[in-house]
């Protein structure tokens, strides 16, 4: 055989061997299937279940130590099965969080913001992860993240993978005992009613306080419910950091058997814990809240014991540590006043600061107030059981949430603009109707809240629920995922206000590359064969034409074509 003969041969079993390599290669990784991301453990939640737009989402979430070389950020975040996640808290950073020595009880975030506000919209029925990623600064976010799976159901969560167990909704509220203002080592009575009295199981006592270092939660009791009341008394309340709003005191139901009953969360209430001996400030308004706009509000202080000097009066964002002073006044006869006027539409806190000029005296303030002036606005949300395309004559439950939970009235569902039935009552910040009756085609369904109080809650519509009805027997389509996400999320781990995606879909790989494999194989063996042919039918060979001189080349094919 010729030296050209033998080269022809050995570059067609080259090019055979190259492409059953690649399509074995191909096999492998389809056999391998795609990379899966694993669980570096639970993220442990402060409670079981919630509201969506209950704000914070819970009180805390806790978590092992991050992978060692990935602990300088730390993330606690709620999305779908799988990245992009939506930030719950603002992002911890500095480092050591794969550090025991640092952190040797674990990871603990506290979220500051409803579910709802994190995604940026109402989360729609399905299952859940609230995570905690970590974060290394040369080599990004951690393939793994700690995980909990939850479970969305009209406006609830739960933890788990179904909502089929969820019970009855319920409402705790809050009363302390003395209100406002205590001394350091007095005794202060906590006491939660949880509404329905029948609701088993206990209530925890929490104290969240603000200081330079941030924002601190603790437990401070834990207490069974009895008759639908539970108390918790404490002498150990730590005085208040100067210049930061009283204690925020709240407690929390948690159910004995969450297939009957529903956690619930009461309104904060502040309390100022001051040394002993401290001169005594106390803030009352001459108009109860809320109140209309334009109203004018006076704010009077009294100071004890009496003492002169100027009072101070200070308006906060509620649960912000920078005031804005909207008037002074001396102090006559222990009191002082001044008069606000044209307060916009809003919430407001405020403070009184005691300045004494009397030698020996000391300054005081007044535990923070809030003051609504306006309606407060309220917030429904409709879910209808079951939901899609069902039959004619299919049973529908219609349930409408209404928030805040205290605001009482009626909902009037809606098919379109005619009413469904008759206006429902609200009880616990919930209405229900159920119905037969509508026809064949798609509608949409609203529910339109009314206040029994319209100077104290505004009217509200909620979002349409679309549902379709089709011939009786027809079978029911398989429901697709709606209500996705349309804006980008970013990658930023740093990104405090929460929308970010925390990194990119996992590589799928599998049958596409028998594919590719398959695709080579084909094309360079068709290649070989054409090889083969050319060669058989001219003597030489072309001369070789590298990268330099192919666009010569392509000129004098052109110029002989012509």
């Amino acid at each position: 055989m010729s030296r050209r003969g033998f080269a022809r041969l050995a570059a067609l079993g080259a090019t055979l061997v190259l492409s059953l390599a690649s399509l074995i290669t191909g096999v492998l990784i389809t056999f391998a299937g795609p990379a899966q991301a694993a669980s570096l453990g639970e993220v442990t939640l402060s409670q079981s279940s919630g509201v969506v737009t209950d704000t914070p989402m819970f009180e805390s979430g806790t978590t092992g130590l991050c992978p060692t070389g990935y602990g300088e950020n730390a993330n606690l975040r709620v999305g779908k099965e799988g990245p992009p996640f939506s930030n719950l808290a603002p992002v911890l950073g500095g480092g050591g969080y794969d550090n025991p020595e640092e952190y040797p009880d674990g990871i603990r975030i506290n979220p500051n913001r409803s579910f709802q506000t994190a995604l940026g919209r109402a989360p729609e029925q399905g299952a859940w992860w609230v995570v905690m990623e970590c974060y290394s600064l040369t080599e990004g976010r951690h393939d793994d993240e700690f995980r909990t799976p939850i479970f969305v159901c009209g406006d609830t969560w739960r933890i788990g993978t179904s909502c089929s167990t969820a019970g009855e909704r319920t409402t705790t509220t809050l009363s302390v005992s003395p209100e406002d203002r205590a001394e350091q080592g007095e005794e202060v009575t906590l006491t939660a009613n949880v509404d329905p009295p029948a609701a088993a199981g206990e209530v925890v006592f929490r104290r969240t306080t603000r200081s330079l270092d941030g924002t601190n939660t603790v437990d401070l009791g834990t207490v069974p419910v009895s008759g639908g009341t539970a108390v918790f008394r404490t002498s150990e309340l730590p005085v208040n950091p100067p210049s930061f709003p009283g204690h925020e005191l709240f407690a929390v139901f948690q159910p004995a058997d969450e297939s009957a009953y529903q956690v619930s969360t009461s309104e904060r209430k502040s309390l100022l814990v001051v040394e002993p001996g401290t001169t005594t400030v106390t803030l009352t308004f001459d108009k109860t809240s809320p109140a209309p706009v334009g109203a004018a509000l006076t704010l009077t202080a009294s100071v004890a014991p009496p003492s002169a000097g100027t009072m101070h009066f200070d308006r906060y964002v509620p649960g912000g540590t920078t005031g804005t002073e909207v008037g002074s006044a001396a102090v006559a006869g222990g009191t002082a006043s001044i008069t606000v006027t044209d307060l916009p539409r809003g919430r407001y806190e405020f403070q009184a600061r005691f300045v004494a000029t009397d030698e020996g005296v000391a300054d005081g303030v007044s535990v923070r107030k809030f003051f609504q002036v306006g309606p407060t606005e309220t917030e429904a949300t409709l879910t209808v059981l079951p939901a899609g395309s069902q039959p004619q004559g299919t049973e529908r439950t219609l349930t409408a949430r209404i928030t805040p939970a205290n605001a009482t009235g009626t909902v009037q569902f809606r098919n379109g603009t005619n009413p469904l039935g008759e206006p429902a009552q609200v009880v616990n910040g919930q209405a229900s109707l159920t119905t037969t009756a509508l026809a064949v085609g798609t509608h949409s369904l609203t529910a339109v809240f009314t206040p029994a109080q319209s100077a104290e809650f505004e009217a509200t519509t909620s979002p349409a629920v679309s549902v379709e009805v089709t011939g009786p027997g027809s079978p029911t389509p398989t429901p697709t995922p709606t209500g996705e996400p349309t804006d980008e999320p970013t990658d930023d781990p740093t990104d405090p206000a929460g929308g970010g995606g925390g990194g990119g879909s996992l590589p799928r790989t599998g049958l596409p590359l028998i594919g590719v494999g398959l695709t080579g194989l084909t094309l360079v063996g068709a290649g070989a064969t054409a090889m083969v042919a050319a060669r058989r039918r001219q003597g030489d060979p072309e001369p070789v034409r590298w990268p330099d001189d192919a666009a010569a080349a392509q000129d004098e094919d052109s110029g002989g074509q012509d």
